[in-house]
């Protein structure tokens, strides 16, 4: 029998290290390690990591094996327990602004978590006559002599020419310091953004440069040679390489891996994901099939960069029961897992024989109000949410987090003896207080992000406990995926590679965009990706007078194959779409019917659904299926004209406001969105070659 090709996948959680190895044609797992996360190694979390994977290769063979990718928890734990080095800011700027950019280029208290903050150098350089090469020189030499381990750098305006920032990146490397300019990771003109940005990555780009030589040499030494990734905070992942560049794009790799394992196994469009874990709940939106992404802060700093939108609540699977007045107080945040105590209804009914239940801390410092099973040996378990939901019967067999014993019950039971509340009642009110909580966030998400009709995803070990509660209390289907205890890593092995870039612009032009897109399809190649499975798209951010182009690939088996995943073909279409007609547009497919046009990619996926008109039609394939058609029919000879017309008749005028419309481009494995004047200024509109579609998103 030939072997199995595939991806192995690892994330990092705050108790356990999960890998797996997954055959991304079947999606099925075919091994798995669980290793107890490494925080005290000397190595750090990396060392298991490295444990992890060389476990599921001794299953698999090393030689089966074609990507490794991993989630980290490194970057944001440095910034949260303030465990970075020191580093040296140097601003550039002209006159007559010259005070402003010192300013805004000079950061003091970075905060970076409560009571944590980010140590700075500043020096601060007039280049108006020129780059003062030899006085940087001198400043970065007496950075390195004070204990400075990175340097970040900004300019005024860089994003326009950042030659003078690579310049002193060029220098301070030189210097032996590590480095990164402003503009490697933002082309917004925010100064200040960029300044906090490129600071907070170089503070960690240390750590990131030694976790990323861990991994390489355990991952070789464990005999295998395929490439290594890590998971990136907007679900996509980059090269060890892009890792050691830009850590900061990590931060919030571990949830984004929950997402994108959710979207490979449901293929939800519309839903609210909730990650149980064992001490915190991760909450994040889907929306058109695609994550809801937002802006990452750190503390109390935007920054430029942008990860999977997700809450997180200090409630989950592993939460502990809290009692006051001899009545139900609350729950958490303490858990099981930090508290070191196992969970009652996982442990035999034999050994709850003589059990008591007493009230006091879980572990020092806590408050003396929660409720833990005293064994006749002495030990203390806790009483959890997942022990709450056993008791009420709701995880289902083959959920991770069931148990058929009957100690759930008698764990209330002993529970009810010191809190003047039925055993059972004391269960409902610990899910509902939880759920409350998780309640809110889901509701918040969902009405941001516009998600009207969502599927709840459960995700994680507890799911199938306190997941079912929350979508009973709000009303919505409730999908558990298989494997959800291991979706993370699930997510990390069938992951896209993913590339973006952001820029401030004033008129959106031909030569920009073209320079945008080339920018992101050339990273996420560089990183690995076949070519022909690279997808650009560009969109504007009118809110921030932004543009920004994102391109997706993947490292493929064949050419064009996203892990786990084949094209749809026109037949596929047709016949999800029986009522349109169906036009193939570059690598898109274009299903049009009445004045709706769903624009899919090539897997069948909606990228976009728009109330409004075709013009033109890609790669000159036209097929009319069905009774579609109406306002989608293709004008053959339209051109810069017809195009200024069309956005002209769709725009619509409400008193004093102008509301015009979107003009999607469809160029080849491109997708281009603009605003309607942004798109009669340019002439991407003329191509023959080209699919544009007028109108609004629905």
């Amino acid at each position: 029998m030939t072997p199995v090709r595939v991806r192995v996948g690892v994330d990092v959680g705050g108790t356990f290290t999960k890998a797996v190895a997954v055959d991304p044609l079947t999606r099925r797992v075919v091994a798995t390690s669980v290793v107890a996360t490494t925080h005290t190694a000397l190595d750090g979390v990396a060392a298991g990591v490295v444990h992890a994977v060389a476990e599921v290769a001794q299953t698999v063979g090393v030689a089966n094996i074609d990507l490794v990718t991993h989630s980290t928890t490194q970057a944001v734990n440095a910034l949260l327990e303030g465990d970075v080095g020191q580093v040296g800011v140097i601003g550039l700027g002209r006159r007559p602004d010259v005070k402003k950019v010192q300013k805004r280029t000079r950061l003091d208290n970075v905060e970076v978590s409560p009571g944590k903050y980010l140590r700075v150098r500043h020096a601060f350089f007039d280049v108006t006559d020129g780059l003062p090469t030899a006085e940087i020189e001198l400043t970065l030499r007496g950075f390195r002599d004070s204990g400075v381990v990175a340097v970040a750098v900004a300019e005024a305006f860089a994003p326009d020419d950042a030659s003078n920032e690579n310049e002193v990146a060029w220098l301070a490397a030189q210097a032996g310091l590590a480095v990164c300019a402003s503009t490697e990771l933002s082309g917004l003109y925010g100064l200040e953004l960029r300044t906090v940005t490129a600071a907070l990555n170089a503070s960690i780009v240390p750590i990131a440069v030694s976790t990323a030589d861990v991994v390489a040499r355990g991952v070789l030494a464990a005999g295998i040679a395929a490439p290594v990734m890590v998971m990136r905070s907007d679900g996509g992942a980059t090269d060890l390489a892009g890792f050691i560049a830009a850590p900061v794009r990590t931060l919030y790799s571990g949830p984004a891996a929950s997402v994108s394992g959710a979207l490979r196994y449901t293929g939800v469009a519309d839903a609210i994901v909730v990650e149980i874990g064992g001490t915190s709940t991760n909450v994040a939106a889907i929306r058109n099939g695609r994550p809801a992404l937002s802006y990452v802060r750190v503390a109390s700093h935007a920054t430029a960069l942008r990860s999977v939108d997700v809450r997180v609540v200090g409630v989950a699977g592993g939460s502990m029961l809290r009692s006051r007045r001899r009545s139900v107080y609350g729950v958490g945040p303490r858990s099981a897992h930090i508290a070191g105590l196992r969970y009652a209804c996982f442990v035999s009914p034999n050994e709850l024989r003589g059990a008591v239940a007493e009230i006091g801390t879980a572990t020092p410092g806590d408050a003396a109000d929660y409720v833990m099973l005293r064994l006749a040996t002495g030990e203390r378990v806790a009483i959890t949410n997942t022990c709450a939901a056993n008791a009420l019967g709701l995880p289902k067999p083959g959920d991770y987090c069931e148990t058929p014993n009957a100690s759930a019950v008698e764990a209330f039971s002993l529970a009810a003896k010191v809190i003047r509340t039925p055993a059972l009642e004391i269960a409902r009110q610990m899910l509902t207080a939880s759920g409350e909580a998780i309640c809110e966030l889901a509701l918040a998400l969902a009405k941001g992000n516009k998600v009207t009709a969502p599927t709840l995803v459960g995700v994680g070990g507890g799911a199938g406990g306190l997941a079912r509660h929350v979508a009973a209390m709000l009303g919505w289907p409730l999908e558990i995926p298989p494997h959800a205890e291991i979706i993370s890593s699930i997510g990390d092995a069938l992951s896209l590679l993913r590339a973006e870039r952001e820029r401030t612009v004033e008129v959106v032009d031909d030569t920009v965009l073209a320079a945008m897109m080339a920018e992101v399809e050339a990273e996420v190649v560089a990183a690995g990706a076949s070519p022909g499975s690279v997808e650009v798209r560009v969109e504007e951010v009118p809110e921030r007078s932004t543009i920004r182009a994102v391109a997706t690939g993947a490292v493929g088996l064949t050419s064009g194959a996203v892990p786990g995943r084949t094209t749809v073909s026109e037949i596929d279409v047709v016949a999800a779409y029986p009522r349109a007609n169906v036009v193939a547009a570059g690598l898109f497919w274009i299903a049009t019917d009445g004045t709706l046009t769903t624009v899919l990619d090539r897997y069948g996926d909606t990228v976009v659904t728009i109330d409004g008109e075709v013009l033109g039609r890609g790669n000159g394939k036209h097929d009319t299926h069905g009774k579609g058609g109406g306002h989608g029919k293709h004008d053959e000879d339209r051109g810069h004209g017809s195009l200024s017309a069309l956005v002209d008749r769709l725009t619509r005028y409400r008193g004093p406001i102008t509301l015009r419309p979107t003009v999607w481009m469809i160029d080849g494995q491109r997708l281009i969105e603009l605003a309607g004047t942004d798109a009669q200024s340019n002439s991407f509109g003329d191509r023959s070659d080209v699919t544009v579609i007028v109108g609004r998103s629905c």
